[in-house]
């Protein structure tokens, strides 16, 4: 929220002392540019980590903050060993969707010591497919122009 209102600040000062807004809608769109290229490489990242990561059966233990975040995270027991999700928990429907009275599928990155399970493996497939698609077009629109 604070780095909307410092872009509002910033774009307000430009606007006082005579920034054309051409080159402010420009700047804008460069920024939008930035943030889309850093989340694919995000969402790439997670998903090659997906890709080496080993099929495991796990129950789901507790949620509390990641180990490296401020985030609550899901941690799953495999084997008498606590792993924390790579992705924050998902904050709705939290009972029906972390039930630790059965089994669920993760799978497991041993050199990073984190598990995706099925919510973290949606996001980064959905996330990525988006992201990419989101690119093509943004590439075909600035091609017409």
């Amino acid at each position: 929220m604070e780095f909307i209102i410092v872009l509002i600040v910033i774009a307000v000062l430009c606007l006082v002392i005579g920034v054309k807004a051409s080159y402010l809608i420009f700047a804008a769109v460069a920024l939008i540019g930035v943030i889309v290229a850093l989340s694919e490489l995000l969402l790439t990242v997670c998903f090659i980590r997906l890709l080496f990561a080993k099929k495991q059966s796990a129950v789901f233990s507790r949620i509390d903050k990641g180990p490296h975040s401020s985030f609550k995270v899901a941690y799953y027991r495999i084997d008498d060993t606590e792993y924390p999700n790579i992705f924050p928990e998902e904050g709705f429907f939290r009972s029906k969707l972390y039930r630790s009275d059965k089994s669920s599928t993760v799978f497991l990155s041993k050199n990073k010591k984190t598990v995706f399970d099925k919510f973290s493996c949606a996001t980064c497939t959905i996330g990525v497919l988006l992201t990419i698609a989101t690119i093509i077009a943004a590439v075909q629109i600035l091609s017409r122009l």
